[in-house]
Protein backbone atom coordinates (compact mmCIF):
# COMPACT_ATOMS: atom_id res chain seq x y z
CA UNK A 1 0.00 0.00 0.00
CA UNK A 2 1.34 3.33 -1.21
CA UNK A 3 2.10 5.92 1.90
CA UNK A 4 -0.41 8.35 0.37
CA UNK A 5 -3.35 5.44 0.43
CA UNK A 6 -1.83 4.91 4.14
CA UNK A 7 -2.30 8.47 5.04
CA UNK A 8 -5.67 8.83 3.43
CA UNK A 9 -7.32 5.67 5.63
CA UNK A 10 -5.99 7.51 8.73
CA UNK A 11 -7.32 10.68 7.74
CA UNK A 12 -10.86 8.67 7.28
CA UNK A 13 -10.64 6.77 10.39
CA UNK A 14 -10.13 9.61 12.30
CA UNK A 15 -13.27 11.59 9.94
CA UNK A 16 -15.33 8.87 11.46
CA UNK A 17 -13.90 8.80 15.07
CA UNK A 18 -16.50 10.29 17.40
CA UNK A 19 -15.82 13.66 18.98
CA UNK A 20 -15.03 14.62 22.33
CA UNK A 21 -18.23 15.67 24.23
CA UNK A 22 -16.05 18.26 26.27
CA UNK A 23 -18.89 20.92 27.29
CA UNK A 24 -21.30 19.60 25.31
CA UNK A 25 -24.80 19.13 27.67
CA UNK A 26 -27.49 18.43 25.08
CA UNK A 27 -28.32 14.97 24.33
CA UNK A 28 -29.54 15.04 21.20
CA UNK A 29 -26.21 17.03 19.69
CA UNK A 30 -24.46 14.24 21.37
CA UNK A 31 -25.68 11.74 19.58
CA UNK A 32 -26.58 13.92 16.28
CA UNK A 33 -23.26 15.40 16.06
CA UNK A 34 -21.28 12.15 16.31
CA UNK A 35 -20.01 13.12 19.72
CA UNK A 36 -18.55 10.29 22.12
CA UNK A 37 -21.67 8.83 24.31
CA UNK A 38 -20.98 7.05 27.75
CA UNK A 39 -24.12 5.30 28.49
CA UNK A 40 -25.61 6.27 31.46
CA UNK A 41 -29.69 5.58 30.66
CA UNK A 42 -30.16 2.23 32.63
CA UNK A 43 -30.72 4.91 35.06
CA UNK A 44 -33.88 5.83 33.62
CA UNK A 45 -34.92 2.29 34.45
CA UNK A 46 -33.40 2.38 38.31
CA UNK A 47 -35.45 6.36 38.78
CA UNK A 48 -39.04 4.79 37.26
CA UNK A 49 -38.64 1.86 39.82
CA UNK A 50 -38.17 3.71 42.43
CA UNK A 51 -41.11 4.59 45.11
CA UNK A 52 -40.85 8.56 44.81
CA UNK A 53 -41.94 10.16 41.73
CA UNK A 54 -40.91 13.93 42.76
CA UNK A 55 -36.72 13.37 43.55
CA UNK A 56 -33.81 16.09 43.78
CA UNK A 57 -30.62 14.52 42.64
CA UNK A 58 -27.43 17.09 44.14
CA UNK A 59 -23.78 16.37 42.84
CA UNK A 60 -20.91 18.69 42.43
CA UNK A 61 -20.54 21.04 39.50
CA UNK A 62 -19.78 20.10 36.14
CA UNK A 63 -20.32 16.22 36.97
CA UNK A 64 -22.72 15.84 34.16
CA UNK A 65 -26.05 16.31 35.39
CA UNK A 66 -26.75 19.07 32.47
CA UNK A 67 -26.74 16.21 30.18
CA UNK A 68 -28.23 13.69 32.19
CA UNK A 69 -31.38 15.87 32.46
CA UNK A 70 -31.24 16.75 28.78
CA UNK A 71 -31.25 12.68 28.20
CA UNK A 72 -34.39 12.56 30.57
CA UNK A 73 -36.58 14.79 28.67
CA UNK A 74 -35.80 13.32 24.93
CA UNK A 75 -36.69 10.25 26.34
CA UNK A 76 -40.13 10.89 28.20
CA UNK A 77 -40.99 13.68 26.11
CA UNK A 78 -44.17 12.88 23.99
CA UNK A 79 -42.96 14.89 20.83
CA UNK A 80 -40.09 13.13 20.52
CA UNK A 81 -41.98 9.53 20.49
CA UNK A 82 -41.23 9.31 16.91
CA UNK A 83 -37.57 9.96 17.70
CA UNK A 84 -37.16 7.36 20.16
CA UNK A 85 -35.23 4.30 17.67
CA UNK A 86 -32.74 6.72 16.77
CA UNK A 87 -32.04 8.71 19.68
CA UNK A 88 -32.04 5.68 21.98
CA UNK A 89 -31.82 2.66 19.82
CA UNK A 90 -28.09 1.76 20.20
CA UNK A 91 -28.08 2.75 24.51
CA UNK A 92 -29.19 -0.29 27.33
CA UNK A 93 -32.96 2.23 27.54
CA UNK A 94 -33.30 1.42 23.72
CA UNK A 95 -33.34 -2.22 24.18
CA UNK A 96 -35.03 -2.08 27.18
CA UNK A 97 -37.44 0.76 26.92
CA UNK A 98 -39.92 1.40 30.12
CA UNK A 99 -43.27 2.18 31.00
CA UNK A 100 -43.43 5.68 30.37
CA UNK A 101 -41.24 6.05 27.43
CA UNK A 102 -42.52 9.34 25.45
CA UNK A 103 -45.65 9.87 27.91
CA UNK A 104 -44.93 13.01 29.39
CA UNK A 105 -45.40 16.68 28.62
CA UNK A 106 -42.19 18.35 29.80
CA UNK A 107 -41.30 21.54 31.23
CA UNK A 108 -37.85 22.00 31.87
CA UNK A 109 -36.35 24.90 33.91
CA UNK A 110 -32.42 25.83 33.96
CA UNK A 111 -31.31 28.68 36.44
CA UNK A 112 -27.74 28.85 35.79
CA UNK A 113 -28.55 31.99 33.69
CA UNK A 114 -30.68 33.93 36.11
CA UNK A 115 -28.97 37.44 36.51
CA UNK A 116 -27.86 37.79 39.86
CA UNK A 117 -27.88 41.77 39.51
CA UNK A 118 -32.04 41.91 38.92
CA UNK A 119 -32.99 38.38 40.73
CA UNK A 120 -36.92 38.78 40.40
CA UNK A 121 -37.15 40.45 36.98
CA UNK A 122 -34.76 38.24 35.80
CA UNK A 123 -36.42 35.20 36.97
CA UNK A 124 -39.80 36.23 36.27
CA UNK A 125 -38.72 36.81 32.66
CA UNK A 126 -37.19 33.02 32.24
CA UNK A 127 -40.55 31.23 33.67
CA UNK A 128 -42.55 33.50 31.35
CA UNK A 129 -40.55 31.99 28.78
CA UNK A 130 -40.71 28.61 29.87
CA UNK A 131 -44.04 28.28 30.10
CA UNK A 132 -44.90 30.39 27.29
CA UNK A 133 -42.81 27.97 25.07
CA UNK A 134 -44.34 24.99 26.82
CA UNK A 135 -48.09 26.68 25.84
CA UNK A 136 -47.09 26.67 22.03
CA UNK A 137 -44.99 22.99 21.95
CA UNK A 138 -47.80 21.46 23.07
CA UNK A 139 -50.59 23.26 21.83
CA UNK A 140 -52.50 23.90 25.39
CA UNK A 141 -55.60 26.12 24.80
CA UNK A 142 -54.41 28.47 28.36
CA UNK A 143 -54.83 32.06 28.55
CA UNK A 144 -51.10 33.97 28.48
CA UNK A 145 -50.62 36.06 32.03
CA UNK A 146 -48.14 38.58 32.58
CA UNK A 147 -47.37 36.62 36.15
CA UNK A 148 -45.12 33.62 35.91
CA UNK A 149 -46.87 32.09 38.81
CA UNK A 150 -50.56 32.85 37.90
CA UNK A 151 -49.73 31.35 34.76
CA UNK A 152 -47.85 27.90 35.66
CA UNK A 153 -51.36 27.50 38.01
CA UNK A 154 -53.43 27.88 35.02
CA UNK A 155 -51.80 25.41 33.11
CA UNK A 156 -51.97 22.85 35.82
CA UNK A 157 -55.55 23.47 36.16
CA UNK A 158 -55.59 22.80 32.12
CA UNK A 159 -53.52 19.84 32.50
CA UNK A 160 -55.70 18.13 35.03
CA UNK A 161 -59.11 18.62 33.21
CA UNK A 162 -57.95 17.54 30.00
CA UNK A 163 -56.30 14.72 31.70
CA UNK A 164 -52.59 15.05 30.49
CA UNK A 165 -49.52 14.16 32.75
CA UNK A 166 -47.01 16.29 33.04
CA UNK A 167 -43.14 16.13 33.51
CA UNK A 168 -40.52 19.06 35.44
CA UNK A 169 -37.33 18.94 35.08
CA UNK A 170 -35.21 21.41 36.75
CA UNK A 171 -31.44 21.90 36.20
CA UNK A 172 -29.10 23.60 38.67
CA UNK A 173 -31.93 24.68 40.90
CA UNK A 174 -29.64 26.72 43.37
CA UNK A 175 -27.50 27.92 41.14
CA UNK A 176 -27.98 31.90 40.93
CA UNK A 177 -29.01 31.10 44.61
CA UNK A 178 -25.27 30.53 45.97
CA UNK A 179 -23.97 33.43 43.93
CA UNK A 180 -26.27 35.46 45.61
CA UNK A 181 -25.60 33.52 48.74
CA UNK A 182 -21.64 34.10 48.57
CA UNK A 183 -21.55 37.98 47.18
CA UNK A 184 -24.75 38.98 50.06
CA UNK A 185 -26.51 37.42 52.36
CA UNK A 186 -29.33 39.75 52.25
CA UNK A 187 -30.04 39.29 49.23
CA UNK A 188 -30.35 35.48 49.63
CA UNK A 189 -32.59 35.76 52.81
CA UNK A 190 -34.87 37.68 50.31
CA UNK A 191 -34.93 35.59 47.87
CA UNK A 192 -36.10 32.91 49.63
CA UNK A 193 -37.66 34.29 52.68
CA UNK A 194 -40.22 36.77 51.10
CA UNK A 195 -43.80 35.78 50.22
CA UNK A 196 -43.75 37.83 46.96
CA UNK A 197 -40.43 36.34 45.48
CA UNK A 198 -40.83 34.62 42.29
CA UNK A 199 -38.35 32.12 43.50
CA UNK A 200 -40.30 31.11 46.33
CA UNK A 201 -43.46 31.33 45.03
CA UNK A 202 -42.34 28.96 42.07
CA UNK A 203 -41.62 26.18 44.41
CA UNK A 204 -44.78 26.86 46.80
CA UNK A 205 -47.13 26.08 43.47
CA UNK A 206 -45.04 23.30 42.54
CA UNK A 207 -45.53 22.09 46.43
CA UNK A 208 -49.37 22.45 46.24
CA UNK A 209 -49.11 20.21 42.72
CA UNK A 210 -47.48 17.54 44.19
CA UNK A 211 -50.25 17.04 46.83
CA UNK A 212 -53.23 17.86 44.43
CA UNK A 213 -56.05 15.13 43.72
CA UNK A 214 -55.48 13.66 40.40
CA UNK A 215 -52.53 16.33 39.76
CA UNK A 216 -51.69 16.18 36.46
CA UNK A 217 -47.98 16.98 38.00
CA UNK A 218 -46.18 13.13 37.78
CA UNK A 219 -42.56 14.01 38.30
CA UNK A 220 -40.21 16.28 38.93
CA UNK A 221 -36.38 15.60 38.52
CA UNK A 222 -34.61 18.77 40.16
CA UNK A 223 -30.39 18.72 40.23
CA UNK A 224 -28.31 21.12 41.96
CA UNK A 225 -25.05 21.15 44.26
CA UNK A 226 -26.69 21.56 47.83
CA UNK A 227 -29.72 20.96 49.64
CA UNK A 228 -29.51 24.50 51.38
CA UNK A 229 -31.55 27.00 49.01
CA UNK A 230 -34.34 23.62 48.88
CA UNK A 231 -34.42 23.64 53.18
CA UNK A 232 -34.54 27.38 52.94
CA UNK A 233 -37.05 28.40 50.16
CA UNK A 234 -39.78 25.44 51.82
CA UNK A 235 -39.04 25.92 55.00
CA UNK A 236 -37.69 22.71 55.50
CA UNK A 237 -40.38 21.01 54.24
CA UNK A 238 -39.09 19.70 50.87
CA UNK A 239 -41.10 18.63 47.77
CA UNK A 240 -39.13 16.27 46.82
CA UNK A 241 -36.80 12.90 48.04
CA UNK A 242 -33.13 13.30 48.21
CA UNK A 243 -31.61 10.84 46.17
CA UNK A 244 -28.68 11.80 46.11
CA UNK A 245 -26.48 9.37 48.81
CA UNK A 246 -28.13 6.37 47.12
CA UNK A 247 -25.79 3.49 46.67
CA UNK A 248 -27.52 2.62 43.68
CA UNK A 249 -26.84 5.74 42.01
CA UNK A 250 -23.31 6.55 43.19
CA UNK A 251 -22.25 6.59 39.32
CA UNK A 252 -25.24 8.31 37.74
CA UNK A 253 -23.28 11.24 36.84
CA UNK A 254 -19.68 11.01 36.20
CA UNK A 255 -17.42 8.06 35.13
CA UNK A 256 -16.77 4.80 36.85
CA UNK A 257 -13.37 3.15 35.90
CA UNK A 258 -14.79 0.68 33.27
CA UNK A 259 -15.84 3.56 31.49
CA UNK A 260 -12.82 5.55 31.49
CA UNK A 261 -10.85 2.20 30.24
CA UNK A 262 -13.68 2.18 27.18
CA UNK A 263 -12.90 5.80 26.76
CA UNK A 264 -9.06 5.39 26.64
CA UNK A 265 -9.40 1.99 24.76
CA UNK A 266 -11.75 4.06 22.12
CA UNK A 267 -9.64 6.70 21.35
CA UNK A 268 -6.22 4.58 21.45
CA UNK A 269 -4.85 6.53 24.40
CA UNK A 270 -1.79 5.10 26.23
CA UNK A 271 -1.85 7.12 28.92
CA UNK A 272 -1.08 6.66 32.73
CA UNK A 273 -4.81 5.58 34.43
CA UNK A 274 -2.60 6.23 37.84
CA UNK A 275 -2.14 9.87 36.89
CA UNK A 276 -6.21 10.05 36.16
CA UNK A 277 -6.77 8.60 39.24
CA UNK A 278 -4.20 10.76 40.93
CA UNK A 279 -6.19 14.04 39.76
CA UNK A 280 -9.77 13.29 39.11
CA UNK A 281 -10.70 10.57 40.80
CA UNK A 282 -11.80 9.29 44.15
CA UNK A 283 -15.18 10.69 44.51
CA UNK A 284 -17.85 8.68 46.54
CA UNK A 285 -21.20 10.01 47.40
CA UNK A 286 -22.64 7.08 49.23
CA UNK A 287 -21.08 5.75 52.73
CA UNK A 288 -22.91 2.01 51.45
CA UNK A 289 -20.48 2.02 48.09
CA UNK A 290 -16.76 1.12 47.74
CA UNK A 291 -17.15 2.40 44.29
CA UNK A 292 -15.38 5.00 43.33
CA UNK A 293 -16.09 7.51 40.76
CA UNK A 294 -14.14 10.11 38.43
CA UNK A 295 -14.97 13.70 37.33
CA UNK A 296 -16.52 13.29 33.72
CA UNK A 297 -15.51 17.27 32.63
CA UNK A 298 -12.00 16.69 34.23
CA UNK A 299 -11.56 13.51 32.33
CA UNK A 300 -12.87 15.09 29.19
CA UNK A 301 -10.83 18.13 29.63
CA UNK A 302 -7.68 16.23 30.09
CA UNK A 303 -8.68 13.67 27.11
CA UNK A 304 -9.44 16.97 24.79
CA UNK A 305 -6.15 18.18 25.78
CA UNK A 306 -4.26 15.33 25.22
CA UNK A 307 -5.48 14.45 21.53
CA UNK A 308 -3.96 17.95 20.59
CA UNK A 309 -0.46 17.18 21.36
CA UNK A 310 -0.54 13.98 22.87
CA UNK A 311 0.87 14.02 26.12
CA UNK A 312 -1.18 15.61 29.15
CA UNK A 313 -2.02 19.18 29.52
CA UNK A 314 0.11 21.80 31.31
CA UNK A 315 -2.66 23.31 33.49
CA UNK A 316 -3.76 19.61 34.58
CA UNK A 317 -6.96 21.59 35.96
CA UNK A 318 -10.00 23.52 33.96
CA UNK A 319 -10.10 27.13 34.25
CA UNK A 320 -13.28 26.59 34.83
CA UNK A 321 -13.40 24.41 37.86
CA UNK A 322 -11.64 26.97 38.99
CA UNK A 323 -14.05 29.79 38.56
CA UNK A 324 -16.49 27.60 40.46
CA UNK A 325 -14.89 28.63 43.62
CA UNK A 326 -13.58 31.38 44.01
CA UNK A 327 -15.98 32.88 46.35
CA UNK A 328 -15.79 30.55 48.54
CA UNK A 329 -13.44 32.07 51.15
CA UNK A 330 -17.00 34.24 52.57
CA UNK A 331 -17.89 30.85 54.36
CA UNK A 332 -14.77 30.52 56.89
CA UNK A 333 -14.44 34.31 57.15
CA UNK A 334 -17.60 35.83 59.43
CA UNK A 335 -17.42 39.21 60.89
CA UNK A 336 -14.28 39.94 58.99
CA UNK A 337 -12.71 37.29 61.51
CA UNK A 338 -11.73 33.62 60.55
CA UNK A 339 -14.56 31.13 61.90
CA UNK A 340 -14.38 27.62 63.24
CA UNK A 341 -14.53 26.40 59.40
CA UNK A 342 -11.18 27.74 58.95
CA UNK A 343 -9.43 24.53 61.26
CA UNK A 344 -11.39 22.34 59.29
CA UNK A 345 -10.10 23.74 56.03
CA UNK A 346 -6.37 23.83 57.66
CA UNK A 347 -6.91 20.04 58.76
CA UNK A 348 -7.69 18.29 55.74
CA UNK A 349 -4.89 20.11 53.74
CA UNK A 350 -2.39 18.79 56.24
CA UNK A 351 -3.76 15.13 54.26
CA UNK A 352 -5.98 14.15 57.69
CA UNK A 353 -9.31 13.38 57.58
CA UNK A 354 -12.18 14.95 59.48
CA UNK A 355 -15.26 13.51 60.73
CA UNK A 356 -19.26 13.68 60.94
CA UNK A 357 -21.99 11.88 62.82
CA UNK A 358 -23.49 11.57 59.59
CA UNK A 359 -23.91 13.84 56.22
CA UNK A 360 -26.59 16.89 57.05
CA UNK A 361 -29.10 16.37 54.41
CA UNK A 362 -31.59 19.74 55.55
CA UNK A 363 -29.75 22.50 56.55
CA UNK A 364 -29.97 26.20 56.54
CA UNK A 365 -27.14 28.52 54.38
CA UNK A 366 -27.46 30.88 57.26
CA UNK A 367 -26.06 28.40 60.01
CA UNK A 368 -23.02 27.25 58.00
CA UNK A 369 -21.04 28.25 61.30
CA UNK A 370 -21.92 24.99 62.87
CA UNK A 371 -19.11 22.24 61.67
CA UNK A 372 -21.34 19.61 60.65
CA UNK A 373 -23.04 21.53 58.31
CA UNK A 374 -19.66 23.12 56.93
CA UNK A 375 -18.59 19.49 56.26
CA UNK A 376 -21.70 18.62 55.25
CA UNK A 377 -21.43 21.72 52.81
CA UNK A 378 -18.07 20.98 51.26
CA UNK A 379 -19.23 17.16 50.44
CA UNK A 380 -21.78 18.33 48.78
CA UNK A 381 -19.24 21.05 46.50
CA UNK A 382 -17.17 17.98 45.80
CA UNK A 383 -14.21 19.77 48.47
CA UNK A 384 -14.38 16.40 50.00
CA UNK A 385 -15.78 12.79 49.80
CA UNK A 386 -16.19 10.19 51.56
CA UNK A 387 -13.43 8.27 52.85
CA UNK A 388 -14.26 5.24 54.78
CA UNK A 389 -17.73 4.36 57.25
CA UNK A 390 -16.98 3.15 60.65
CA UNK A 391 -18.74 5.05 63.96
CA UNK A 392 -19.26 8.09 62.12
CA UNK A 393 -18.37 9.25 58.15
CA UNK A 394 -14.99 10.02 57.79
CA UNK A 395 -14.49 12.95 54.85
CA UNK A 396 -10.89 13.77 52.93
CA UNK A 397 -10.13 15.51 49.80
CA UNK A 398 -10.36 13.01 46.61
CA UNK A 399 -7.77 14.48 44.55
CA UNK A 400 -4.69 16.32 43.64
CA UNK A 401 -7.34 19.05 41.41
CA UNK A 402 -9.84 19.31 44.51
CA UNK A 403 -6.72 19.86 47.12
CA UNK A 404 -5.34 22.40 44.98
CA UNK A 405 -8.49 24.14 45.17
CA UNK A 406 -8.98 23.88 49.00
CA UNK A 407 -5.41 25.34 48.91
CA UNK A 408 -6.43 28.45 47.10
CA UNK A 409 -9.44 28.41 49.48
CA UNK A 410 -7.04 28.39 52.19
CA UNK A 411 -4.62 31.51 50.85
CA UNK A 412 -6.99 33.62 49.72
CA UNK A 413 -8.50 33.61 52.92
CA UNK A 414 -5.34 34.38 54.82
CA UNK A 415 -5.04 37.20 52.03
CA UNK A 416 -8.58 38.45 53.01
CA UNK A 417 -7.56 38.21 56.93
CA UNK A 418 -4.33 39.44 55.75
CA UNK A 419 -2.48 37.63 58.81
CA UNK A 420 0.17 36.13 56.28
CA UNK A 421 2.36 38.44 53.60
CA UNK A 422 4.86 36.74 51.60
CA UNK A 423 6.65 37.18 48.47
CA UNK A 424 5.12 34.60 45.91
CA UNK A 425 8.34 35.21 43.46
CA UNK A 426 10.36 34.68 46.53
CA UNK A 427 8.59 31.31 46.89
CA UNK A 428 8.67 30.47 43.31
CA UNK A 429 12.50 30.77 43.30
CA UNK A 430 13.02 29.19 46.04
CA UNK A 431 11.03 25.82 44.58
CA UNK A 432 13.11 25.99 41.72
CA UNK A 433 16.55 26.02 43.46
CA UNK A 434 15.19 22.86 45.30
CA UNK A 435 13.81 21.54 42.31
CA UNK A 436 17.52 21.96 40.12
CA UNK A 437 19.81 22.19 43.12
CA UNK A 438 18.24 20.43 46.39
CA UNK A 439 18.54 23.78 48.40
CA UNK A 440 16.60 23.83 51.39
CA UNK A 441 15.62 27.34 51.74
CA UNK A 442 12.08 27.07 50.69
CA UNK A 443 11.44 25.24 53.93
CA UNK A 444 13.86 27.70 55.85
CA UNK A 445 11.81 30.79 54.37
CA UNK A 446 8.27 29.18 54.89
CA UNK A 447 9.40 28.86 58.59
CA UNK A 448 10.96 32.61 58.98
CA UNK A 449 7.34 33.74 57.45
CA UNK A 450 5.10 32.25 60.14
CA UNK A 451 7.02 33.34 62.90
CA UNK A 452 7.24 36.79 61.28
CA UNK A 453 3.73 37.23 60.10
CA UNK A 454 2.54 38.11 63.95
CA UNK A 455 -1.06 37.45 63.20
CA UNK A 456 -1.09 33.61 62.00
CA UNK A 457 -0.05 32.79 65.14
CA UNK A 458 -3.26 32.38 66.71
CA UNK A 459 -4.07 29.64 63.98
CA UNK A 460 -0.37 27.44 64.60
CA UNK A 461 -1.33 25.66 67.90
CA UNK A 462 -0.89 21.88 66.02
CA UNK A 463 0.92 19.84 63.81
CA UNK A 464 -1.61 20.01 61.27
CA UNK A 465 -1.77 23.54 61.19
CA UNK A 466 1.99 24.00 59.94
CA UNK A 467 1.70 21.38 57.71
CA UNK A 468 -1.85 22.94 55.96
CA UNK A 469 0.64 26.34 55.72
CA UNK A 470 3.62 24.14 54.06
CA UNK A 471 1.19 22.57 51.54
CA UNK A 472 -0.66 25.62 50.57
CA UNK A 473 2.98 27.55 49.72
CA UNK A 474 4.31 24.14 48.36
CA UNK A 475 1.72 23.85 45.89
CA UNK A 476 2.36 26.74 44.09
CA UNK A 477 5.13 24.55 42.50
CA UNK A 478 4.08 23.06 38.82
CA UNK A 479 7.33 20.79 39.15
CA UNK A 480 5.92 18.83 42.04
CA UNK A 481 2.65 16.85 43.43
CA UNK A 482 2.83 17.46 47.18
CA UNK A 483 1.22 14.98 48.77
CA UNK A 484 0.58 14.30 52.43
CA UNK A 485 -0.16 11.21 54.52
CA UNK A 486 0.72 9.35 52.23
CA UNK A 487 1.53 5.75 53.11
CA UNK A 488 5.28 4.85 52.79
CA UNK A 489 6.88 1.43 54.16
CA UNK A 490 4.53 0.69 56.99
CA UNK A 491 4.20 4.22 58.11
CA UNK A 492 2.50 8.49 56.95
CA UNK A 493 5.15 10.40 55.48
CA UNK A 494 4.06 13.96 56.40
CA UNK A 495 4.80 15.56 53.21
CA UNK A 496 6.16 13.68 50.09
CA UNK A 497 7.46 16.07 47.50
CA UNK A 498 6.55 14.01 44.00
CA UNK A 499 8.16 14.96 40.90
CA UNK A 500 5.46 16.04 38.18
CA UNK A 501 7.99 17.59 35.74
CA UNK A 502 10.39 15.76 33.75
CA UNK A 503 13.52 17.63 34.62
CA UNK A 504 13.69 18.14 38.68
CA UNK A 505 16.64 16.22 40.08
CA UNK A 506 15.11 15.85 43.53
CA UNK A 507 12.29 14.46 45.29
CA UNK A 508 11.63 15.17 48.52
CA UNK A 509 10.73 13.87 52.00
CA UNK A 510 9.57 16.30 55.26
CA UNK A 511 8.87 15.10 59.31
CA UNK A 512 7.21 17.52 61.05
CA UNK A 513 7.50 17.56 64.95
CA UNK A 514 5.62 19.86 66.59
CA UNK A 515 5.83 20.95 70.28
CA UNK A 516 3.15 23.52 72.00
CA UNK A 517 3.81 26.75 72.67
CA UNK A 518 3.25 25.82 76.73
CA UNK A 519 5.48 22.92 76.85
CA UNK A 520 9.06 23.15 77.30
CA UNK A 521 11.37 22.99 74.01
CA UNK A 522 13.93 21.47 76.08
CA UNK A 523 17.33 19.69 74.40
CA UNK A 524 16.23 16.11 75.96
CA UNK A 525 12.98 16.73 74.06
CA UNK A 526 13.87 18.22 70.93
CA UNK A 527 16.48 15.68 70.45
CA UNK A 528 14.53 12.69 71.01
CA UNK A 529 12.07 14.16 68.51
CA UNK A 530 14.67 14.66 65.58
CA UNK A 531 15.97 11.01 66.27
CA UNK A 532 12.22 9.57 65.52
CA UNK A 533 11.59 12.15 62.60
CA UNK A 534 15.16 10.14 61.14
CA UNK A 535 14.23 6.83 62.13
CA UNK A 536 10.37 7.82 59.88
CA UNK A 537 12.39 9.24 57.04
CA UNK A 538 14.84 6.58 56.74
CA UNK A 539 12.08 4.02 56.26
CA UNK A 540 9.95 6.24 54.08
CA UNK A 541 12.96 6.84 51.73
CA UNK A 542 13.01 2.89 51.42
CA UNK A 543 9.21 2.58 49.77
CA UNK A 544 9.45 2.32 46.05
CA UNK A 545 7.23 5.83 45.60
CA UNK A 546 10.46 7.19 46.20
CA UNK A 547 13.27 4.73 44.74
CA UNK A 548 11.10 4.34 41.42
CA UNK A 549 12.64 7.89 41.20
CA UNK A 550 16.08 7.57 43.06
CA UNK A 551 16.37 4.54 40.52
CA UNK A 552 16.25 6.78 37.48
CA UNK A 553 19.06 8.79 39.09
CA UNK A 554 16.92 11.65 40.76
CA UNK A 555 18.59 12.63 44.64
CA UNK A 556 16.12 12.38 47.67
CA UNK A 557 15.78 15.54 50.10
CA UNK A 558 14.94 14.25 53.83
CA UNK A 559 14.31 17.13 55.89
CA UNK A 560 13.86 16.92 59.64
CA UNK A 561 11.61 20.30 60.79
CA UNK A 562 10.65 20.72 64.58
CA UNK A 563 8.15 24.06 65.82
CA UNK A 564 7.89 25.19 68.91
CA UNK A 565 4.84 27.30 68.57
CA UNK A 566 5.29 29.36 65.46
CA UNK A 567 9.39 29.34 65.83
CA UNK A 568 11.23 26.85 63.95
CA UNK A 569 14.30 25.06 66.02
CA UNK A 570 15.41 22.74 63.47
CA UNK A 571 15.31 22.45 59.91
CA UNK A 572 18.16 20.07 58.70
CA UNK A 573 19.15 17.63 56.06
CA UNK A 574 19.57 14.44 57.12
CA UNK A 575 21.87 12.01 54.83
CA UNK A 576 20.69 9.11 52.79
CA UNK A 577 20.67 6.26 54.03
Amino acid sequence: MKIRDIIHKKYLKQRDMKKIPYGIADYKDVIEKNYYFVDKTRFIEKLENLNERYLIFLRPRRFGKSLFISMLHYYYDKNYKDDFKRLYGDSYIGKHPTKEVNSYLIMRFNFSGIDVNDVEESFRSYLLNVLNSCIKKYSLDVEKKDNPIILLDNIFTYLQEQKLELMILIDEYDNFANKLLLREKTEYLGLVSEKTASFKQLFTVLKTATDMENSPLKRIFITGVTPMTMFDVTSGFNIGSNISLDSDLNDMVGFNEEEVDEILEYYKLDIDKNMLREWYNNYNFSEDSEQRVFNSDMILYFINKYQKTNKPPKEMIDINVRSDYLKLRNIVYTNKKLNGNFETLQTLIAGDTVSVPNLVQDFSALHLEKTNNFKSLMFYLGLVTIHSSELKLKLKIPNETVKRIDIDFLKDTLQLEKVFKLNTDKIEEYLAEFALEGSLNIFQYLADMIKENTGIRDYIYKEQSVKSMYMAYLSLSPYYIIKSELELNKGFVDILIKPFNPYVKYVGLLEFKYIKLSDKADKVTVKKLKEEAITQLNRYEKDTLVTEHTDRGLGVKKVVLIFHGWEILICEEIAPC
